[in-house]
């Protein structure tokens, strides 16, 4: 493991340019801010569209999300890694403006029967493109979308999803089950 020195503090497998930037960012520095956002915008507004679904939106929360950064700098811990901390506040901000044009989840009685795991095809079978892909989930409803990018992009577990969007576990898979269904429907349909 990597331990680099910036004046005072230690960063554990950071970029040593990185480590700098963030030492920078806390002191205020405008250029550091400037270089960091140019670095990282690009990976945060991936993040914000796949939630969002709306570019201008999506664009917004990126900004938003540099801002928070750029705020609470001083609550990054140096043995965070640093781009898993930025993404994590660019998730929360996209779902928090994902939230506030939309209040559409669709929760499930207790007595709810989840569909049987071999309805499902083989997802080894099905191999796609891609923009195809991206271009599917695009058009999933707003509810799917952030449930199926939170899991397979974004690698949140279905409890986490549940305590991020506020809905209950089996919603969530349910959510999903239906999201991956509608999503290979979408594909097989162009």
């Amino acid at each position: 493991m990597q331990l680099l020195h910036v004046g005072s503090r230690h960063y554990i497998q950071m970029e040593e340019s990185t480590a700098y930037l963030v030492e920078s960012c806390r002191r205020g520095n405008k250029t550091a801010q400037l270089a960091l956002y140019k670095k990282y915008a690009g990976r945060l507004y991936s993040a914000c569209i796949r939630i969002i679904g709306n570019k201008a939106e999506a664009e917004e929360a990126m900004q938003d999300s540099f801002l928070k950064v750029f705020t609470r700098m001083d609550q990054y811990k140096d043995e965070q890694n640093f781009e898993a901390w930025i993404h994590r506040i660019a998730i929360h901000t996209a779902i928090d403006y994902f939230r506030r044009n939309t209040q559409e989840w669709e929760e499930l009685s207790a007595n709810f029967a989840e569909p049987a795991e071999e309805e499902e095809p083989d997802d080894e079978e099905i191999q796609y493109a891609v923009a195809q892909v991206k271009e599917a989930t695009r058009k999933l409803p707003d509810g799917y979308r952030i449930v199926l990018t939170l899991y397979l992009f974004e690698g949140y577990d279905m409890e986490e999803i549940a305590s991020i969007l506020n809905i209950q576990p089996p919603s969530v898979r349910t959510q999903y089950l239906r999201a991956k269904r509608k999503l290979l429907e979408i594909i097989t349909t162009h």
